[in-house]
Parts: structure tokens; sequence; C-alpha cells
């Protein structure tokens, strides 16, 4: 990691601001609508409002054609914030008579009414689907609700998918902030590798990780984590969502994780895996084919692939073993718009007693892979009931995959 905590100019502004109202001028529109997620959840899954704004996440940002974005924060607290940076040195984005509070339908009608907008053609991001958290677009029922029946001479139409096409190539700027994330996430992984040993707590090594995370300056909100001799789920560590004692580590265990880094609302993701002592030799044949699978998506993630070709890639050292996957093996980073399942997801006889599953599917195969896209590697392989999975982030390069990291690529042992 660089000894320089990387930041935004006002190039890097301008140059998305550009982006936006290129984006206006192509399709035709007067104005675009932004819904940002709340903060508060790591610390947003969904923020386009803070990529034109560079400051919290969680507003409804309208940007007109040729002018500067209008903001409306979700609390006074947002705008008291604002006011203290100033006096720090900052130099904001977004200029203080730009800036409302009260992030409701009928506030937002209301500065529409009062800029004049009321009778424009806007471009919404926060309609469309936003998998794998928004399957039904993330802004709210009464918002939209409201915006639409109170603005009965706007016209709206969504633009979410061409926005973050436009947008999932990052500048050299953002780049530098991806790499200090990565870096963070890779000390993260070391550390958890660290703490884990026979009677140790699944909450000491996640504890280890997420005090790493803030003492190199970066951003933790959740790990996904378990452990077992065998092992066959993957969300938070159980005891985070319902009280129960964690897990202590044993013999023979594998812990698996994956590890969310963030710094500068750009997020790098981390697949450690760590044996340990003698575990069952599954694992290892296991380890071997998510191994395998990696590296032909980093050979295959280069400029001009289609990205069903990439995905096809991952599939293949798997595709004769009689492994399953527990969750896809590649999705894209900053924004969620490309997804590649496995071939075999969530293939245990168990799943015959529950009721309809619907799996997550391969998205956005066919997008053409362009320099400075951003991508989570995480071949998984299940061979009965032991489960590997590994990988990390990787940028797309001219000739193959620019790797971030490298710790949680291969599986760790103590």
């Amino acid at each position: 990691m660089s000894a320089i905590v990387p930041t935004y100019s006002f190039a890097e502004r301008d140059r998305r601001w550009s982006l936006a109202n290129m984006l206006m001028e192509e399709r035709g529109l007067d104005a675009l609508l932004i819904y940002g997620d709340r903060e508060g959840a790591f610390p947003a899954f969904y923020a386009p409002d803070a990529w034109f704004t560079n400051e919290r996440p969680g507003s409804i940002v309208i940007v007109p054609k040729g002018e500067e974005p209008i903001v409306i924060v979700f609390l006074v607290t947002v705008i008291e914030d604002h006011i203290q940076a100033a006096t720090t040195g900052h130099k904001s984005w977004i200029r203080s008579e730009n800036i409302y509070a009260g992030k409701m339908g009928s506030n937002v009608v209301e500065i529409i009414e009062d800029r004049g907008l009321a009778r424009c053609k806007f471009g919404v991001v926060g309609l469309e689907p936003y998998p794998p958290y928004y399957f039904d677009g993330v802004v709210p029922y009464n918002t939209w609700k409201g915006i639409v029946e109170d603005l009965p001479d706007a016209r709206f139409e969504a633009v979410g998918n061409d926005f973050f096409a436009r947008t999932a190539a990052k500048s050299a700027e953002e780049i530098a902030v991806l790499k200090w994330s990565a870096g963070v996430g890779e000390k993260m992984c070391a550390s958890m590798r660290d703490a884990t040993r026979p009677g140790v707590g699944e909450h000491e090594i996640y504890a280890a990780a997420l005090g790493t995370a803030a003492s190199n300056i970066g951003y933790c909100g959740q790990i996904l984590l378990g452990s077992g001799p065998e092992f066959v789920g993957w969300g938070q560590p159980a005891w985070l969502y319902r009280p129960q004692l964690p897990r202590t580590i044993r013999e023979g265990d594998v812990v698996l994780s994956e590890v969310f880094s963030s710094f500068g609302m750009l997020e790098t993701q981390h697949q450690p895996a760590i044996a340990v002592g003698n575990v069952h030799s599954d694992f290892h044949d296991a380890a071997a084919l998510a191994r395998a699978s990696y590296e032909a998506g980093v050979k295959a993630l280069r400029v001009g692939a289609i990205f069903a070709d990439v995905v096809e890639a991952m599939r293949a050292p798997m595709r004769e073993q009689s492994c399953w996957q527990v969750h896809p093996l590649i999705h894209s980073l900053t924004p969620y718009t490309m997804i590649g399942a496995g071939e075999r997801l969530a293939d245990l006889s168990e799943m015959a007693r529950y009721g309809k599953v619907l799996p997550i599917p391969s998205m956005g195969t066919d997008r053409v892979l362009e320099a400075g896209m951003v991508f989570a590697l995480e071949p998984n392989c299940g061979i009965g009931r032991r489960m590997i999975n590994l990988g990390g982030t990787v940028l797309v390069g001219e000739n193959g995959g620019i790797e971030l990291n490298s710790n949680s690529t291969r599986l760790m042992r103590v």
C-alpha cells in the first residue's frame, strides 16, 4: 500500500458530471433523478448518489442537463457535516445552496417545481433490478408514487443500466482508491489467518479482521464467515442475526469467509479459506479446482472479451468433476451488473424439501469488457458436504486480469 492516502480531484468530479451529461444528451433527457440507498448498511449497498457528490451516501440527486447537481439528503445532520467539513479544508463538490434536507417524495416534488423542472423528461437511476439485494429496484414505493402522481407533466424513464454501463470502467483516480481498499483487504485476510487456531472462537477471527480494517484506514461493514469439518452454508455468522454461541475452531476445520473491504465507497472483495491442521482430502481437491477456475478467470478477463466467455472459462475446470457451487463464480463490482453463475448451484439433496427456489441467474453475459472494469472472482467448489471458496478482486487488463490481492486466492493453512 502507498503511504499517501488517495483522494479525488475536481478533475474527477468534472469527468463524472461530463459522463452524466453525455448520457442525457444521447438519451434525449432534460435531467437525471438518482436514488441512493440509506447509509448505515455497509455504508450503502446502492450508492450512485455518492458518485455524483463525493459525500455521505443516502441522498436523492437531481442533475439538470448542463447544471450542477441538486442534492436532497435524508437528515439535517448531513448538512451539519457539510458545514464541519469546510472547516477542515475539504473542498466539496456540491455548493451549499444546492443541498436540501428531507428525503421524501413530497419534498422532491417541491424542489423540482421550485427549480422549474416540473415538465422535464427525467432519466431515473434506481428503478431497475440490482441483484443480489434489489431484484425489483431500490426506490421505495411511497417515494416513487408521490413523485409520479404529483408531477403529471413530467416524464420518467429508467436509465440505471445505461448509467452503470458508462461508469463501470474506473478512472486512474478510482483505481488508486480501489488499490488502497485491496491493500486493506489483504491485511484483513492475513490477520484472520494469524488469529485462526484450535480453541479460538469464530468471533475472535471476525474481530481481528474488523480491527485491521479500521487501523489501516479502511471500512468493513460485514464479513461472511463459517467453519467446520463440513460446511455448505454461506452468509454472515449466525450469531450476528440470532442469539447463539459462536463456534469454536477445532483441528481439521476449514474456516471460510468473504471479506468486504471498502475505502471511499469503492469496495474490494476477498475470499480467504483457511485449513486448520490436517483437513479432509475433499477440501484439498475442491481447493485445486477452485484455484484452476480462478486462474482461468484471470487469464480470460481481458479487454475486448465477452463476459460470457469469462464465465465459461471459470466453469470449465469443474464441469467434469462431481462438484457444486454455493454462489456465483464471478461478478462485477461497483456496480453489481454482471454475474456469472456456476452450472450446479446449491446442488444438495436437501434442497428437494424446500419450496420453489429461484437461483441468482447469470446477468450481463453479452457485455464486452473494458479496461478498468472491476470484478470479484470467487470460484467455489463443493464436493459432497465439503466446500472451498477462494479468490479476490481483479481489474480488466489489456492482456488479462490485473490482480489486486493474492493471499486469499489460494488455500491458506495454519
